[in-house]
């Protein structure tokens, strides 16, 4: 029995070729790719910064903090003294008083219309045994469902800026 290969052959090779070019035909006829527009609200979002002071400015007493956001949008701003605490050579645990002014700070603040935004009069104050004395600062907001926060803005503490010390007098209970 004789098999003829050749006309199996094309065949074989005229469908195939049939197939690509009706494939080929499909793929370009269609709706081309096109990007979704932007929504227009997300365009209009600027995103909170801290303008002033500027970064690696030195801190030497109550200061107050400038920004930019979103015309009148509520941002968070957070302020965080950072400290070593030394060691003491009994090995036991150093006790240091905290006072709202040693700890981190949070407030709600409103961008005007033209969206600037400005802190009340923040004060930080660090125990007198502390050692290097830095604050931390950022800002963050919240649009539904995405929040946004900035970098950490890092400050030097001036040697000033230490917790003061007051002699309280108690009177004994006769």
């Amino acid at each position: 029995m004789k098999i003829n290969t050749l006309p199996r052959f094309k065949t074989i090779l005229s469908v195939l070729l049939l197939l690509m070019i009706g494939s080929n035909a499909n793929a370009q006829s269609g709706k081309k790719l096109e990007r979704k527009p932007r929504p227009a609200e997300q365009e209009s979002k600027i995103k909170p910064a801290i303008t002033s002071p500027t970064s690696g400015s030195e801190i030497t007493g109550p200061f107050v903090m400038v920004g930019r956001a979103a015309p009148n949008t509520y941002i968070n701003l957070y302020v965080t003294p950072i400290y070593t605490v030394p060691g003491n050579g009994t090995g036991k645990p150093t006790l240091l008083v905290s006072t709202p002014n040693h700890q981190r700070q949070e407030f709600n603040i409103k961008a005007d219309e033209k969206g600037i935004w400005k802190s009340p009069v923040i004060e930080v104050l660090f125990d007198e045994k502390t050692t290097n004395r830095r604050i931390f600062a950022f800002v963050s907001q919240t649009w539904g469902a995405e929040r946004y926060e900035s970098k950490n803005i890092e400050y030097r503490a001036s040697p000033k800026l230490v917790l003061s010390k007051k002699v309280i007098k108690i009177p004994a209970k006769d």
